[in-house]
């Protein structure tokens, strides 16, 4: 079942953000496998939401994440997932 994915990391400006999309992207972790979708927004308080076909294929790609978003300097913050009422989420 498809999950929406919404993550709030502390104070993390959109340079933050930049860095930690550059580092994904270079260790290959960029695109992952199951995520559908990916958005990011705010300006001084960058939060994340992204769709994913199972909340399988997200933890699977949680660690990653949240190991760049840590060697960052940053706190990873609130992760809500949730399950979505269709299986097409266009």
């Amino acid at each position: 079942m498809p999950v929406a994915v919404h993550i709030t990391p502390h104070n993390m400006s959109r340079e933050d953000y930049d860095r930690v999309i550059a580092e994904l992207d270079a260790s290959g972790a960029g695109e992952p496998e199951g995520r559908l979708f990916h958005a990011a927004y705010g300006e001084d308080e960058v939060h994340m939401f992204e769709v994913w076909d199972s909340p399988d294929q997200f933890d699977a790609h949680s660690d990653r994440l949240f190991a760049v978003i840590q060697g960052a300097g940053l706190d990873a913050g609130t992760v809500n997932v949730h399950p979505l009422h269709s299986p097409h989420p266009d």
